[in-house]
């Protein structure tokens, strides 16, 4: 028999995210998810000046699930939609991305 919620969607742990410097080099806490129109995923600090100027490396989104388990939260999102919160403590917001 299969347990309650066993249907919920997630992200398999090998699945390439991207990812801003600042959280890859500056251990800077995730802050904001999009996903993209074409279905990519970014997973950054959330200044977005400071993104905007950074290179994005790709890494396995497991590693940064297992350090923030409400990052799972996103696996919702369709493309053009993102989550962002003020600090790691608040509720994720939902918005849509701008063409």
């Amino acid at each position: 028999m299969a347990k309650r919620g066993s249907n919920k969607p997630k992200f398999r742990e090998d699945f390439g995210v991207f990812i801003c410097e600042h959280v890859l080099n500056d251990n800077k806490k995730i802050l904001q998810v999009t996903r993209d129109m074409e279905g990519d995923w970014q997973f950054t600090c959330g200044d977005d000046i400071a993104d905007e100027a950074s290179d994005l490396h790709l890494v396995a989104v497991g590693g940064l699930i297992q350090r923030d388990k409400t990052l799972s939260d996103a696996v919702i999102l369709e493309p053009g939609q993102g989550i962002e919160r003020a600090a790691t403590y608040k509720d994720w917001d939902t918005f849509t991305l701008e063409e």
